[in-house]
């Protein structure tokens, strides 16, 4: 009889400690993947961008009208929003993946109209905006004394394309009228991402990174206003080159 109850209680002891660990295994994995095991990311900076595309706009019945480029780069600020999940963990390196958005602000194209291709009678200018969203992956290359550490970032995804403000100005004195025959419009186009950077670990009370941004943000387009035109006006492919500040938290 005793010997029953020895066995009984071992095998409950048993059963308990089973169970107990399965416990602990099960709350580490829950711990994983809890929030406090994500990384927000603010960014802030400015980029260079080259975007516009000379082309020939075709109308029913004449030759059309070829619209250059005049100027195709400009300047302006970005903001970005990262949230990241802890990857891959290892002595010399830790890799995030997440989702990583920004808002590139306004920037406009200007050119000339040559009309039939002969005359150069208007000017035309149009604004775009670009709002690219990406799933993304952030690596950490650490150093020996980890004040510092080599960040690179890779993201791929859509780019929301913003066209707006087409006018068209009269160079000959406004004998020639402006036909204004595009407005604005949102496209969406392929986009991909690639950056490098420093991330300071303890130069400010939260972790911060100065880095290097590459764009590609795609081709968007306006919309024609006129049934007689035979296509529309793009705006090439768009490049971007950006340095921004981040801040972990």
């Amino acid at each position: 009889m005793a010997s029953q109850l020895t066995n009984n209680t071992t095998s409950s002891v048993n059963t308990s400690s089973v169970e107990l660990q399965q416990k602990k295994s099960l709350d580490q994995h829950v711990f994983k993947l809890s929030p406090k095991h994500t990384t927000i990311v603010f960014q802030v900076g400015g980029f260079n961008a080259s975007q516009g595309n000379a082309q020939n706009i075709g109308i029913d019945g004449l030759i059309g009208d070829d619209f250059t480029v005049n100027h195709g780069h400009a300047s302006n600020v970005l903001l970005g929003l990262g949230y990241y999940f802890d990857g891959l963990a290892k002595d010399r390196f830790n890799l995030l993946y997440g989702i990583n958005a920004f808002y590139l602000a306004q920037t406009s194209v200007q050119g000339d109209v040559i009309q039939e291709q002969l005359f150069t009678n208007l000017s035309y200018h149009y604004s775009l905006t670009n709002y690219p969203v990406y799933a993304a992956a952030k690596m950490f290359l650490k150093n020996n004394y980890g004040k510092n550490d080599i960040t690179f970032d890779l993201g791929i995804g859509p780019n929301f394309i913003s066209t707006s403000h087409f006018a068209e100005k009269s160079l000959d004195g406004g004998f020639t009228l402006p036909d204004n025959a595009f407005s604005g419009q949102t496209s969406v186009a392929f986009s991909v991402t690639a950056g490098v950077g420093i991330k300071f670990n303890n130069l400010l009370s939260l972790p911060c990174e100065l880095g290097y941004r590459f764009f590609y943000l795609g081709q968007g387009s306006l919309k024609k206003n006129n049934d007689q035109l035979l296509n529309t006006l793009k705006t090439g492919n768009n490049y971007a080159n950006a340095l921004i500040f981040s801040l972990y938290a």
